[in-house]
């Protein structure tokens, strides 16, 4: 019941927070998403509001060139024709043949061609000038009373196509505001037009001035003036190439000719007031993918908790475990002497004996567990001297020995004489303690561990446990130090633990400047490996520097010849447990 209620509270709490991140990142999401799409909407904006910017430039150009067209090329063009016989039909249609003859229509001379005089009523047709069979063709088939009327009545003028490629034809009719008489007009060149469209761009500015800054209409646009057939008839110098382009038509009576301005790429920015806005989607990425981090790192600190908490309840099961049958030992041989169930002195002192090490290896344990809390709250406290570690694994085996013999394996000792290091005794007595503790847990019965101290080559000191067990596989070498872990094949075993011993292995021949690793044994069990330090210059042990036997056979008798306790002898059943 108490693990049930230790593993379910974190995984149910788990489950929930977890739900609340996944809706925190699906918000996150759905305001990045808000975020993108209205800084999309106010690109959007921006650009539509430089689109209709350049669409006013266009206009504004056009405006500008039908302007100049009208003033400075084709009314005093016609006036100039109309002085030398267009309007009347008695004289004679004249070419001008002096500068003066040209008047104040300085553009002539480059931008007219023949003239020409058509009579509505007869269809008498006067020509002057260069030749131009073009023109009298077309005027011939363009014109009769009801055209001239429908084309032109009035006195503006009129700029038409005449799609032979020679240029235009500016016309208007007399008298004005009649019904017409005649029509008469002149060619218009090609020159004539870049001269009219060159000021139409270059001299006024084709937005306010509180956009362009004073800057000149070639550095924001680009203007390309095309004929009905979509032919390029005029540009400017500089032709941009942006997404931003405007179009305009100057009207039928200029030809129909149109305009198409495009923006600067470079300037478009400076067309609307606050600029373009910033594309947000990398700093929304940014933060959607920080978000998701920040979830993954919490999805990951509570299976981390998870764990922790599982750890926690499997330490707190195989601690309890650990302590449960040597406590269930000691109580029960100590009943069994206070109720005098004893017959002989030698039940008592075995009783006695089994008291004293069931209570030795409930301090083991303490101490496994006090020096694990120390280690990790690095509060590891090293007393070192100069010991013998030849007799101190003596020592450790003579202990050990009947811990050995309940697990009904036997136990050999190897040492070297003279191995002396500066350790801290209690320290390693509980590492070489773990490591027999281990063997005898992980190791068949009947199995003989051994327990050995030497010299390696450059004088360090070797202490070794090898047991004849399975060993360790060697992917698994690596992992076997950490806390809580068990190999895969032991998860599902009866072998109880704490979880903890060679972690604080590790941790205490690390304080103790020394390594340790786990290797095949010959006979292939697992053989862990202690290195550590000499003494140099030291003195005799001051363990009394006793010389060791190089090999002592330590073999635990059979358990089949103990002694069963007076308790099972009188009742036939084993006392119960606490």
């Amino acid at each position: 019941m108490l693990r049930s209620s230790l593993s379910s509270t974190p995984r149910s709490r788990t489950a929930f927070v977890g739900l609340l991140l996944v809706g925190a990142l699906a918000l996150s999401g759905v305001l990045a998403w808000q975020v993108v799409d209205a800084g999309r909407s106010h690109e959007a904006v921006a650009h539509t509001a430089v689109k209709e910017q350049a669409l006013f430039a266009a206009w504004e150009f056009g405006n500008n060139a039908r302007r100049l067209i009208w003033d400075k090329l084709t009314r005093p063009g016609l006036d100039v024709v109309a002085g030398l016989g267009g309007k009347s039909a008695d004289g004679e249609l004249c070419y001008p043949q002096q500068d003066e003859d040209w008047g104040s229509w300085p553009a002539g001379p480059e931008a007219a061609g023949a003239f020409f005089r058509l009579e509505l009523s007869t269809g008498e047709l006067s020509l002057a000038g260069p030749e131009d069979p073009g023109l009298e063709k077309w005027v011939r088939e363009a014109f009769s009373l009801e055209e001239a009327i429908l084309l032109g009545y009035g006195w503006d003028p009129v700029l038409a196509d005449p799609d032979d490629g020679e240029g235009w034809i500016a016309y208007r009719t007399f008298p004005e505001g009649e019904i017409p008489e005649r029509v008469f007009g002149f060619r218009l060149l090609p020159a004539g037009l870049d001269i009219a469209l060159g000021y139409a761009f270059e001299d006024p500015d084709l937005l306010p001035e509180a956009l362009t800054e004073g800057r000149d209409n070639g550095l924001l646009f680009s203007v390309a003036v095309r004929d009905r057939n979509h032919q390029v008839l005029w540009h400017t110098p500089t032709a941009y190439s942006s997404g931003f382009v405007a179009t305009d038509t100057m009207g039928s009576r200029f030809a129909g000719l149109e305009t198409v301005l495009t923006v600067n790429p470079k300037m478009a920015e400076s067309l609307t007031i606050g600029g373009f806005p910033a594309s947000r989607l990398p700093m929304a990425t940014g933060l959607l993918l920080l978000t998701g981090g920040l979830v993954a790192a919490a999805f990951y600190q509570l299976r981390r908790e998870a764990e922790l908490s599982r750890l926690r309840a499997d330490f707190v099961s195989g601690v309890s475990h650990e302590l449960r049958t040597p406590l269930a030992q000691i109580r029960m041989f100590a009943e069994t002497l206070q109720l005098g169930r004893v017959r002989n002195e030698a039940e008592r002192d075995r009783s006695l004996a089994i008291i004293v090490n069931e209570s030795q290896r409930l301090t083991h344990q303490v101490e496994n567990v006090l020096l694990y809390s120390r280690a990790e709250r690095d509060a590891l406290k090293v007393s070192r001297e100069i010991l013998d570690l030849g007799c101190l694994v003596n020592e450790v085996a003579e202990a050990f020995e009947p811990l050995a013999r309940k697990a009904r394996c036997g136990l050999r000792v190897e040492t070297t004489p003279g191995l002396e290091a500066r350790v801290d005794g209690a320290l390693v007595r509980q590492v070489l303690l773990n490591l027999l503790d281990n063997a005898t847990k992980y190791g068949p019965a009947g199995q003989t561990i051994e327990l050995g101290a030497g010299r390696a080559p450059g004088g360090r000191i070797v202490l070794w446990v090898e047991d004849e067990g399975p060993g360790i596989p060697p992917d698994q070498r690596d992992r076997i130090w950490d806390p809580y872990y068990r190999l895969e094949v032991h998860r599902a075993s009866a072998v109880a633990g704490s979880g903890i011993g060679l972690s604080v292995v590790r941790r205490v021949v690390e304080a103790l400047d020394g390594t340790v690793r786990v290797e095949s044994a010959e006979h292939g069990g697992a053989r862990f490996v202690l290195e550590l330090p000499a003494a140099r210059g030291a003195e005799s042990g001051r363990r009394g520097g006793a010389v060791t036997p190089t090999a002592v056979q330590r073999t635990a008798p059979d358990p089949a010849e103990e002694p069963r306790t007076p308790a099972a002898r009188t009742s036939g059943t084993r006392p119960a447990e606490a």
